[in-house]
């Protein structure tokens, strides 16, 4: 099941977040999104394009989607900044029990 943060982290290039999250969840997607996902599983983050998630492997996966980005190098800066809020806000660089408290 997919669920959407509310406090997401969002790439200055994507222009309407609120229209490309409705896409996701009807299977539209786009072209230029990538989406950042929290894996419950091996408890890490993961990115990857959105039209990964057509795919029925994941789609009974548990999944919470904490950020969309236009480019790979986006998800990268976004993996930064939640790394530096982590260990602003915890003290430690353990991304997963942050985004599990925000």
């Amino acid at each position: 099941m997919m669920r959407f943060r509310k406090s997401m982290y969002i790439a200055p290039s994507v222009r309407n977040p609120r229209k490309i999250k409705w896409k996701l969840r009807t299977g539209r997607g786009s072209l230029d999104i990538y989406v950042m996902v929290l894996n419950h599983d091996s408890g890490k983050l993961e990115y990857f394009h959105n039209g990964m998630l057509k795919q029925k492997i994941l789609h009974n996966r548990d999944m919470d989607i904490v950020g969309l980005a236009g480019t790979t190098g986006e998800c990268i800066e976004l993996i930064e900044r939640m790394t530096a809020d982590a260990h602003d806000i915890t003290g430690q660089y353990d991304i997963y029990r942050y985004l599990m408290q925000v």
